[in-house]
């Protein structure tokens, strides 16, 4: 029984380890790093609780930058579509 709960513990910990660093990471890639030293030197556990909840919730860099691309592609739709109609 004691090795179960061992086991459970050190698999809890680890996910939980995986899910802070993701969320370390997705910090470091969309904000100023110099500012997210900052933020975890003098808010650790707000900027601790941050990290993980993007670890946990966030979204990766390809998802962001998918999102980022279909939105740009939109926009130039709608400018050509009004550039059309501008001209006639």
């Amino acid at each position: 029984m004691e090795s179960f709960v061992t086991k459970l513990v050190i698999l809890l910990l680890a996910i939980t380890l995986y899910w802070s660093v993701r969320g370390i990471i997705q910090m470091f890639q969309r904000y100023n790093a110099i500012l997210v030293v900052f933020y975890f030197v003098l808010l650790f556990p707000i900027a601790y609780l941050h990290a993980f909840t993007l670890g946990i919730f966030g979204s990766s860099k390809k998802q962001r930058l998918k999102k980022e691309v279909a939105a740009r592609v939109k926009a130039e739709k709608m400018y050509q579509e009004q550039m059309k109609d501008d001209n006639f």
